[in-house]
């Protein structure tokens, strides 16, 4: 037999071992994801098995051995190792940190099944002896096994007693998992759902082919039931499927859906804000085998579903797929390395296709499908761009006389309306009045930030380059004295609408009054029973929310989004006001308003005329001709301590190593605000980046591969 060994991840976070440790198999049969107890200096640690190798020569030291395989079952599947080491590859990080995603924290032991000793009875023709070996044979033929516990409770026995009854034959012992821990997926009775003809041959041509599949579908259009129907014929077919959601928030939204369709003890439910405690009570569940859907936002990716056979990423150009922090991954790449794994079936759906999976589509390396009509053949919602530029507010700013007619008229006829603030600049951009063209940077072409400095002294700056300007008397293209700072203005929208309408029942939905799922699921009751008259809220207001009183939405501040100084902004704010008129007219016809500086923008002009594969197309005509992704890779590597110093080091490094080795790839670097002060940031641009890495000094910095933050 060859003498293999193993590469260990284990629990210490030592960094100087962050790769793992190479350990000596002995005569354990491992596999890949066990867990395992391997001796770290003078004690014993936990440790997951992410490599084993066949060992063709001999090492120059001697190797120390694996203690003890724990559990009958590995944690982590093959597939699952696999992605794990493509995501430490692509994301720039150690095996560890990409580790840290798959499981909850240490102890590991926590997550292995309870092992107990039990005593079976076996046909003997040995005689008994005494009434308590009679008593403990009546027992066990009566109950099935038992634990040595639970024989001398029932009977009174001694463990001398029922050592003598094993070691005569009458009794055998066993070692067996606590009684529950497996559940092993047996089959489900599913009703399937109703789908319309056109529901039917989309969901008919995505299970054909193999390819992963862009499901480009209007608001409104019935993805949630081709959905249902995808989870259907995958669970019949005996495996196990995935569906992830872009808001905590909402995922209690979409699970009565599917509790319908499976029962619901078949179901898990996974996001961040689980407790420790939770998250690692429902990691044992679905490792135990027998849930059958795991619904939640992007970390329940990473679930030990050991028989995946669907993935489904519902709206798919979501920015909350991206995670923030080490590893820095996107739950659409690593679900795409995920199925390429394990074979399932991946699904991306959307009203507002990203410009990567857009890409993808047209060349072919996705499977592109389309919903290009409304359930139920209900019309979609006029659209009415109002120009804020010709309104005089006078103290109910940033209301315009339409809106509040249009509101008015809603709860004249009992019907309800969703008003929506784009929270997300906070940050002013300056707007031309006249020219309606925001002021750039020469340097990045993209809008400058308005600041105030010391004293109050305004002042231009752009994060992408890091130049700063005075703030211009007047416009650089046309002259005009007329600039506007374009503002967030959410502080007193509550308040003017208690004020404007003070019989009107008001629901807010903002990260101060949702911090929990339940939080959510009371707000859309409230709604749906017709105890509210206006839902006022942030971004978690315009995604995917199924209202049918409602008959208004409305942007009160369109220019918010389209004033970031970011190469994305464009298609942030038309995903935004696309999922925006899906709130309207779902079940009556309805009307959206959009209220902004900027009328001609195309990204209101697309969004308002509902023309969004044109919007795509010619925004990825601009990303082509600017070099932004996905024409390029984008790499960020931020820097906090000593950051500007060692900013201009990291700079020159990587333009050598680009001219070295010949890459093109563009450095630039900036300051950026940061919770804890001013950071900087390193932005590295071209066909191929990643190729710079190696030639880097990225000692204490934050490697941000494929970053949606660039300012």
């Amino acid at each position: 037999m060859a003498k293999t060994h193993c590469t260990v991840l284990t629990a210490s976070r030592s960094p100087g071992i962050a790769e793992g440790l190479t350990y000596d198999t002995g005569a354990l049969n491992l596999a890949l994801g066990s867990h395992v107890h391997v001796p770290l200096r003078n004690r014993t640690v936990e440790g997951i098995v992410v490599e084993i190798e066949e060992a063709h020569k001999a090492k120059a030291y001697e190797l120390k051995a694996v203690e003890k395989l724990l559990g009958d079952a590995p944690l982590l599947t093959q597939a699952q190792i696999s992605t794990l080491r493509w995501m430490a590859k692509h994301y720039a990080c150690s095996l560890r940190q990409a580790l840290k995603v798959w499981l909850p924290s240490p102890p590991w032991s926590a997550l292995v099944p309870d092992i107990r000793t039990v005593y079976r009875l076996q046909e003997s023709n040995a005689p008994l002896r005494g009434s308590k070996q009679q008593a403990i044979v009546e027992e066990l033929a009566h109950r099935g096994d038992l634990t040595r516990e639970e024989i001398r409770e029932a009977t009174g026995a001694s463990s001398a007693t029922i050592k003598a009854l094993a070691e005569r034959g009458i009794l055998s012992v066993m070692q067996e998992e606590a009684e529950g821990e497996r559940q092993p997926l047996l089959h489900i009775d599913i009703e399937a759902p109703k789908l319309t003809p056109t529901q039917q041959q989309v969901t008919q041509a995505m299970h054909k082919d193999k390819r992963p599949s862009l499901l480009f579908g209007i608001t409104s259009s019935g993805k949630t039931e081709v959905y249902a129907q995808l989870i259907a014929q995958c669970v019949g077919s005996g495996k196990q499927a995935m569906l992830l959601v872009p808001e905590i928030l909402l995922t209690e939204h979409c699970i009565e859906r599917f509790r319908s369709l499976l029962p619901p003890e078949r179901i898990a439910i996974v996001h961040s804000r689980l407790t420790p405690k939770e998250r690692r009570a429902t990691w044992v569940r679905i490792h135990r085998g027998g849930i059958a859907l795991v619904i939640g936002s992007r970390s329940a990716l990473f679930s030990p579903l050991k028989h995946l056979g669907l993935l489904i990423i519902d709206e798919e150009h979501e920015w909350t797929y991206k995670n923030e922090q080490t590893p820095h991954y996107h739950a659409r790449e690593t679900a795409q390395e995920l199925c390429r794994q394990t074979g399932a079936k991946l699904v991306l759906g959307t009203a507002t296709p990203s410009l990567e999976s857009w890409a993808r589509a047209k060349s072919a390396e996705y499977h592109l499908v389309r919903l290009e009509e409304r359930y139920g053949s209900h019309p979609l919602p006029h659209v009415q761009i109002v120009d804020l530029a010709q309104v005089k507010f006078g103290s109910l700013y940033p209301f315009s006389p339409p809106l509040l007619e249009a509101i008015e008229e809603r709860l004249k006829r009992e019907e309800q309306s969703v008003l929506f603030l784009n929270r997300r600049g906070i940050a002013s951009a300056l707007l031309c009045l006249d020219c309606r063209r925001r002021v750039v940077s020469p340097s990045s072409n993209l809008p400058f930030t308005l600041h105030r400095g010391a004293g109050g002294t305004p002042y231009l700056l752009d994060h992408t380059s890091g130049m700063q300007a005075d703030v211009p008397a007047q416009c650089p293209a046309c002259g005009s004295v007329r600039l506007h700072a374009v503002g967030a203005g959410t502080q007193r929208i509550e308040e003017i609408l208690a004020r404007r309408f003070p019989m009107a029942r008001l629901l807010r939905a903002d990260s101060d009054t949702l911090t929990h799922p339940e939080q959510m699921r009371l707000l859309l009751k409230t709604m749906r029973e017709r105890r509210a008259d206006i839902l006022l809220g942030t971004q978690s207001v315009v995604k995917g929310l199924d209202l049918p009183q409602v008959t208004l939405a409305a942007v009160l501040i369109a220019d918010i989004g389209l004033s970031l100084p970011h190469f994305r902004a464009g298609e942030r704010i038309f995903d935004l006001l696309t999922q925006l008129t899906g709130r309207s007219g779902r079940a009556k016809p309805g009307d959206v308003i959009i209220q902004t500086f900027r009328p001609q923008a195309p990204e209101v002009r697309y969004a308002a005329q509902h023309r969004t594969e044109e919007f795509l197309n010619e925004e990825l005509k601009l990303r082509m001709q600017f070099g932004y992704p996905p024409s390029t890779q984008m790499i960020r590597l931020i820097l906090r301590r000593d950051a500007l110093h060692r900013a201009r080091i990291l700079h020159v490094q990587a333009e050598t190593a680009a001219h070295e080795h010949r890459q093109t790839v563009s450095v630039t670097s900036a300051p950026v605000l940061a919770s804890a002060g001013v950071a900087w940031h390193v932005l590295l641009k071209g066909d191929n980046p990643s190729a710079l890495l190696p030639y880097l000094d990225l000692s204490d910095v934050v490697v941000d591969v494929d970053p949606m933050e660039c300012i």
